[in-house]
């Protein structure tokens, strides 16, 4: 903007040159309308200026200098066109110019087109180097003279202006690197009479068009009025009472309402904005802004909004709302900031912001360089519950068949679930600190996540909670820098009562007790098939003081034992609603391509201990898993009792099959390795009452012969 205003202010000078021009071909008694070919090559030679003037140039002379100009174009030599002049007059006082006051009529420009263009290789037609400029460059520096200036005997410019009027005005702003142009129609400035250190009003209006590959993107119309004061000694300036209005063209109509005080002190090189008001439908913000250094930028403010409601702003935008459980999320929302910055870094150490019962205060930061932003915020608590989408019961249970059918009859899903795109970008820094959070009804405590992205490199480098009576610490990295995608997850817990959380999620628990684990996996990939099949890794698993639901391992053993001693043949028992009681269950896992291996699964069950060791293949959704059960102690009087033979021997469990299926099915006896162990022992059985046979005949025939005595007792413990 600064940019606009200088060439604008060039264009002024240049016309004011042009009436010195014509004062000296006045004095000549020339008409100047005859050396317009002499001004333009005295434009194209001293400015390396193209200047046409197509239309007549009038003047008057005493007491006022007048100039008249119409038909003006403007270009650098060799550039596309900078601006073009439909009419311009002004007049100067003559007799006040020798009393030093710049005194001036209205001042009036029509037709101002003002066209500035960045081309491809980004060159500027507004810029032009000159021999002047290359000389100058390339010549040797010299010292700047700093020895005081004597200014006592100066006297300062007194401006007077009856006014300043500039009419249907057009500035377009044109990128082709980046395919925008900007455009300001129906350009309007006018002014009230302008003189050194009082106020004058000034009024702007225009329509702004905003396109992006040729296709528009944004429209509005703009108005401002402010009362201005210039104190030219001081180089002060002054803006009073800015009001600005600007209406967004949409889908539906989108006001902005601006006010402001400020004060620009171009010789301390400083700006104060005191106050500042805008509102955007019904939100409403409010701050204040110091520009200390305007070379570097340097400044402090604050911004804060009143109390609103996030629906009720995004519904008068003409934007989706937000569809929540809870009809009161969103509408208590406020920000408050203190801020500092400059040309390269907006920073604030003081933020916060209430969502309803939600209060998060921390610190913020962006990069104006690089891109990067960077939060930190604290808070005390918050139900997320209240702010997800209303739960459609019945569509989610459809689903999850759904869902469950195809994983049955398709395996996982190929399609990409990580935007690699959409992540490679991203250059921003993020930790969040919360008390206590609600999700899906559970409690969830002490939060703690902290998260970093740049150059396609996300890491996760903490998320830490508490829950149920446990202890959860996460990190990871998923790293999109080259394909394929890989993810890494460590994870740690301690003392988390499974069957509490479990029954909040899904109603119910199939296995309870304290669980505690580490887990260190890596994957590759960006779908789930993908990350399945590569899933890389260790784990140590361990649960105390729990329970099996849905399956009673013992009972079952116990009485798949009675039915083979009843029938005489071995069959399973059906299992009965109940459960499996453990002090204590856990293993070391290896994962390799999504398989999941295990040789050392031990557990302290009620009654019976288990060891145990097989696989789970993840990308079949299968396990294959043999479990060994010990009847340490009959404990089933009452309901099963079981010969104390039994008791310390080991008997085979196999669980086989598919995830789908019922763990009282998935989960029995191994019948065959029982049979061929009932087999052995009752051989053995056999051999021991064939040899008790044997020594009782020997040892009575032995009698027969030999009579009764120690002699024969020894004989036939030396054959037996």
């Amino acid at each position: 903007m600064g940019k606009i205003i200088k060439i604008v202010i060039g264009i002024l000078a240049a016309v004011i040159l042009l009436g010195v021009i014509a004062v000296g071909v006045l004095t000549a008694l020339f008409d100047p309308n005859d050396y317009k070919p002499e001004i333009e090559t005295l434009a194209k030679e001293k400015a390396n200026i193209d200047l046409s003037v197509g239309g007549d140039i009038d003047w008057s002379f005493y007491p006022w200098l007048g100039l008249s100009i119409a038909d003006v174009d403007v270009r650098f030599v060799d550039q596309p066109e900078l601006a073009n002049l439909s009419k311009a007059q002004l007049a100067v006082n003559i007799p006040a110019l020798f009393s030093g006051k710049v005194q001036m009529d209205s001042i009036l420009i029509e037709g101002l087109s003002l066209n500035l263009t960045k081309d491809k290789d980004g060159k500027v037609n507004w810029q032009q180097p000159t021999a002047d400029s290359v000389a100058t460059t390339d010549a040797e520096p010299t010292s700047p003279n700093t020895e005081p200036q004597d200014t006592s005997g100066s006297q300062p410019l007194s401006l007077d202006i009856q006014s300043i009027s500039i009419k249907d005005g057009t500035v377009t702003y044109i990128d082709q690197q980046t395919q925008q142009q900007v455009t300001l129609n129906n350009l309007a400035i006018n002014s009230g009479q302008i003189s050194d250190g009082n106020v004058f009003p000034l009024d702007i209006a225009a329509d702004l068009t905003q396109q992006q590959n040729n296709k528009q993107t944004l429209a509005a119309k703009i108005s401002a009025t402010a009362n201005i004061t210039l104190d030219l000694e001081n180089q002060q300036y002054t803006v009073q009472d800015f009001n600005s209005d600007v209406t967004l063209e949409a889908e539906k109509l989108i006001k902005l309402h601006l006010e402001t005080d400020l004060v620009a002190n171009l010789a301390q090189s400083r700006v104060v904005v005191e106050s500042w008001i805008a509102q955007l439908s019904n939100l409403k913000a409010s701050g204040n802004i110091t520009i200390e250094d305007l070379n570097t930028l340097k400044m402090t403010g604050s911004i804060k909004t009143d109390t609103f409601a996030l629906n009720s702003v995004l519904e008068e935008l003409g934007l989706p709302i937000i569809d929540v459980t809870d009809n009161g999320a969103f509408n208590k929302m406020n920000f408050v900031s203190q801020f500092t910055g400059d040309a390269k870094t907006i920073q604030t150490d003081s933020l916060a912001i209430t969502v309803d019962d939600t209060k998060l205060n921390g610190s913020a930061s962006y990069s104006l360089e690089t891109g990067r932003a960077d939060i930190a915020l604290s808070g005390n608590s918050i139900i997320v519950d209240r702010y997800l989408p209303p739960s459609n019961k019945s569509a989610g249970e459809a689903k999850s068949i759904t869902d469950s059918s195809e994983a049955k009859n398709h395996g996982y899903s190929k399609e990409a679930v990580i935007p690699v795109d959409a992540l490679k970008p991203l250059n921003f820094g993020a930790s969040l600190k919360m008390q206590s959070i609600t999700y899906n009804k559970m409690p969830i405590g002490n939060v703690d996540v902290s998260i970093d992205a740049r150059n396609g490199l996300i890491k996760l480098n903490r998320a830490n909670l508490t829950m149920y009576s446990g202890s959860i610490a996460t990190s990871g990295s998923l790293d999109v820098r080259k394909s394929p995608a890989r993810l890494t997850v460590n994870k740690k817990i301690n003392g988390l009562q499974l069957g509490e959380m479990l029954t909040a999620l899904n109603g119910s628990a199939p296995i309870t007790g304290a669980l505690s684990t580490t887990a260190a996996v890596t994957a590759n990939g960006v779908s789930v098939y993908d990350i399945v099949n590569s899933l890389n890794g260790t784990a140590n698993v361990g649960l105390q003081n729990g329970v099996i639901q849905g399956i009673d391992m013992a009972q079952q053993l116990c009485q798949t034992m009675n039915n083979l001693s009843a029938l005489g043949q071995l069959s399973t028992a059906e299992s009965v609603d109940s459960s499996t009681p453990f002090a204590k269950m856990g293993g070391n896992f290896t994962i390799k391509n999504g398989v999941v291996s295990n040789n050392d699964l031990s557990a302290s069950l009620d009654a019976m201990s288990l060891s145990g060791k097989g696989d789970v293949n993840l990308p079949q959704r299968t396990l294959n898993y043999g479990l060994g059960l010990m009847i340490k102690e009959n404990l089933f009087k009452q309901s099963c009792s079981v010969n104390n033979k039994l008791e310390g021997v080991e008997w085979p469990v196999l669980c086989k099959g598919g995830f789908d299926e019922a763990p009282a099915k998935l989960c029995k006896p191994d019948t065959n390795a029982i049979k061929d162990m009932l087999k052995a022992a009752l051989t053995d059985k056999v051999k021991n009452q064939v040899k008790d046979e044997v020594k009782s005949k020997v040892e009575d025939k032995l009698k027969e012969k030999l009579g009764d005595g120690d002699s024969v007792k020894g004989l036939i413990k030396g054959l037996f």
